[in-house]
């Protein structure tokens, strides 16, 4: 049965999830309460860690995961947690209902700057972010991203997926859009990162000034494929990532040391791309413990 086939490949994950390995059961157990209890109720909150809430809903891949796995996209998420601190900026570009916005201001105190272009799932953004208080710390826009300022049509019905189509779309939006630098104005962020389904390469594109700034250190971009769709390829993108002076790394969170990579990260959607690597190194080392359900990383 395909329930069965699911609930096997989500004890599968558990088991090698740094969080929940040891601990498979209570995994599977959140796994089969939220999708049981998101058939009776529209949205169900959740304390997350700290003193970080989330309210989930049916179809929100983007932040879901954190009530079984603890912390989804774990590597990335913990990379910024240990990198970044009080006083630094970190830009969300296609940040969903905020899970790395949530966890940076949240659990570090740092600003971020969330850029959700999907007018739907901003308003969940906004709920995320009034739930938890951090109205001083996350400063939200309701805007894409691409290499120009003015508009583009974003579809409205792919979730975590949804991306710039055309206007004969049936599920779509018009949207303000403006470049990186427009948006940062002269500001310099820590750390980037980057998920925009395919739009990455315009993303960039419009972002010269800020990418090439020595201030900015870290970029984590979602490399998957889904460039092809707007005929851009992985490799194009890695290409110019790579003249702008990042080297790509994977992050072993329980040592706390970058690990160098020949290419981009082939085994995971996302690439740690990292200027500096002397300066990220040191920052990493000198990071408190961050504590989920219990264990330390």
């Amino acid at each position: 049965m395909k329930i069965i086939r699911k609930i096997k490949n989500r004890y599968k994950q558990f088991k090698s999830h740094p969080v929940t390995n040891g601990d498979e059961f209570k995994g599977l157990y959140k796994y089969i309460e939220f999708n049981i209890k998101n058939r009776i109720f529209n949205e169900i909150q959740y304390k997350w860690i700290g003193s970080l809430k989330f309210i989930a809903r049916k179809g929100d891949a983007g932040i879901v995961g954190n009530i079984y796995f603890g912390v989804y996209e774990f590597e990335e998420s913990l990379f910024l947690l240990h990198f970044l601190q009080k006083q630094d900026t970190f830009l969300d570009v296609g940040a969903n209902l905020g899970h790395f916005s949530l966890l940076l201001s949240g659990i570090k105190g740092c600003k971020s700057i969330a850029i959700e272009p999907v007018p739907k799932t901003y308003k969940q953004l906004q709920k995320q972010i009034q739930l938890n208080n951090l109205g001083e710390l996350i400063s939200p826009f309701n805007i894409g991203v691409s290499n120009f300022d003015g508009k583009l049509y974003f579809s409205t019905d792919k979730g975590t997926m949804d991306r710039i189509v055309n206007e004969r779309y049936k599920n779509a939006v018009q949207v303000p859009v403006l470049s990186l630098d427009s948006i940062l104005n002269e500001q310099v962020p820590l750390a980037i990162k980057i998920d925009v389904e395919g739009h990455e390469k315009q993303a960039l594109e419009g972002g010269m000034t800020v990418l090439k700034d020595d201030r900015l250190k870290v970029l984590i971009l979602e490399l998957n494929g889904s460039g092809e769709k707007f005929g851009v390829s992985d490799d194009e993108i890695y290409a110019e990532v790579l003249q702008l002076g990042f080297k790509p790394f994977a992050y072993d969170v329980a040592n706390r040391q970058l690990i160098k990579l020949k290419s981009y990260n082939k085994t995971q959607f996302n690439t740690i791309f990292i200027r500096d690597e002397e300066f990220v190194t040191n920052r990493l080392k000198k990071a408190d413990l961050i504590t989920i359900r219990g264990r330390k990383f």
